[in-house]
């Protein structure tokens, strides 16, 4: 099997858990751990942490260096919509999104209540799993999706390895 091909399959597989997870953790709201990953505790809110830093940079200070110090070294990024990218284009890409500042624009990003999930991995980090919502001042729709983020403990920080943002769709804005 190449490498391509092994990337391939294991994309696949991370989606597919990450579907099901996603799924099952807006399903199973009433226990704090267990089965449906993390909800609470310090690696919990941690990574929530990170997540808040790498959004508000990129959504509401629109800081791009703050935002790309976020990302690993190796970054890879798969969107359904934008598709595929990787390292040096992520970061571009993060560039090109704080250029235009979407709090300039009317646009937020709010993780779902209740959705965010964190499986940690060990002697690697930890996979958190979420919904979130975009909301645009005046719009009436907002966009929902999920996502799967990998991130990597290294030399004593925390780097996000690998973004997986599915399933984007139309939602009445007043969520």
């Amino acid at each position: 099997m190449t490498t391509q091909m092994l990337r391939k399959a294991v994309l696949v597989w991370t989606i597919f858990g990450a579907a099901l997870v996603s799924g099952c953790a807006l399903q199973a709201q009433t226990t704090t751990d267990g089965d449906d990953g993390l909800r609470s505790g310090a690696l919990f809110d941690e990574l929530a942490r990170m997540d808040a830093m790498l959004f508000d940079a990129s959504f509401a200070s629109c800081d791009a260096a703050k935002a790309n110090a976020i990302f690993a070294d190796d970054v890879e990024f798969y969107h359904d919509e934008a598709g595929f990218s990787a390292g040096e284009q992520v970061r571009e890409n993060t560039r090109q999104l704080t250029a235009s500042c979407p709090a300039a624009r009317g646009v937020t990003r709010s993780v779902v209540p209740g959705s965010l999930r964190v499986y940690p991995i060990k002697d690697y980090g930890a996979v958190q799993v979420g919904v979130h919502w975009f909301d645009e001042r005046g719009a009436a729709t907002s966009t929902l999706a999920r996502f799967v983020h990998l991130w990597k403990f290294q030399d004593g920080q925390w780097r996000l390895a690998r973004v997986l943002s599915l399933d984007h769709h139309a939602v009445d804005a007043t969520h």
